[in-house]
């Protein structure tokens, strides 16, 4: 399925087989922020995030929504734009600040566990890159501004900017292996102190292209799924059983099962 090769800057280049699809390249990008983790030494996800425990950017397979349902609106346009770099921002400590912290180059994409009615695209980096975090106040120019500047969770960037800020990003040595060595460090931990790795999952191990082919679209008869859930409550349509989490989960935690939750109705 993959064939890897390491890059002299530390990074990770690689080819991919179906089902993935090469992602045509606009030269365009995206800001993406996520939460970051406040036990991690670097500005990994927030793994243990309580209740919404977070697997994007999955920097250690390189992929971003393949595990997750996270940014399926943006996951959606950079497969049909082509804007195929996506820029990391995060806060590290709050009233900080955000700080660029990397960037995916994505070369491919394939259907996701919910399927394309539901705009569940996985991408696959075909680089990657990350750094030493910089505050976006500090970027030069006027990528302090477009970066600072306020917005919720993801932002679309124009070619001028996104080969702007990936010169930033590659005049930087590369920390990609500080950063897997931090995935796996909480991972750990938090194992440790639950016998998860991912309590809110149900999941006992970290994620590997082993795991891959698990999380790909395979139902042609897949309905639309909303992905948030007012009271955080989502039922499993095999196990019946109902789970609380922040997020939709594309696995039930309980039954192992595939797209079988949707929001649970409030009950009084």
């Amino acid at each position: 399925m993959t064939a890897e090769v390491n890059t002299t800057e530390g990074a990770t280049t690689r080819r991919l087989d179906a089902p993935w699809h090469p992602l045509s390249n606009s030269g365009r990008g995206y800001l993406s922020v996520y939460f970051s983790e406040r036990l991690a030494r670097w500005p990994i996800r927030e793994i243990t995030r309580p209740g919404d425990n977070k697997s994007d950017p999955n920097i250690e397979t390189g992929t971003y929504g393949l595990f997750s349902t996270c940014e399926p609106g943006m996951r959606n346009r950079i497969v049909h734009d082509g804007a195929s770099t996506i820029f990391f921002l995060t806060t590290r400590k709050r009233g900080a600040g955000r700080v660029l912290s990397g960037y995916y180059d994505i070369g491919w994409f394939t259907e996701g566990t919910q399927g394309a009615i539901n705009r569940d695209y996985a991408l696959a980096a075909s680089s990657m890159h990350f750094i030493v975090p910089i505050p976006t106040a500090h970027l030069p120019g006027p990528l302090a501004e477009i970066c600072s500047a306020p917005f919720r969770t993801m932002r679309p960037l124009d070619s001028t900017t996104t080969s702007a800020l990936r010169e930033v990003c590659d005049n930087q040595p590369d920390r990609t292996g500080n950063y897997l060595d931090e995935v796996t460090r909480i991972e750990r931990f938090a194992h440790s102190r639950s016998g998860y790795a991912y309590p809110s999952w149900g999941r006992e191990e970290g994620f590997t292209w082993n795991n891959a082919p698990e999380y790909y679209q395979t139902d042609a008869e897949l309905s639309k799924v909303p992905n948030s859930s007012k009271n955080k409550k989502w039922r499993c349509s095999e196990c019946s059983h109902v789970i609380k989490s922040g997020a939709l989960l594309k696995r039930c935690p309980l039954c192992k099962e595939m797209a079988t939750l949707a929001p649970a109705e409030a009950t009084a």
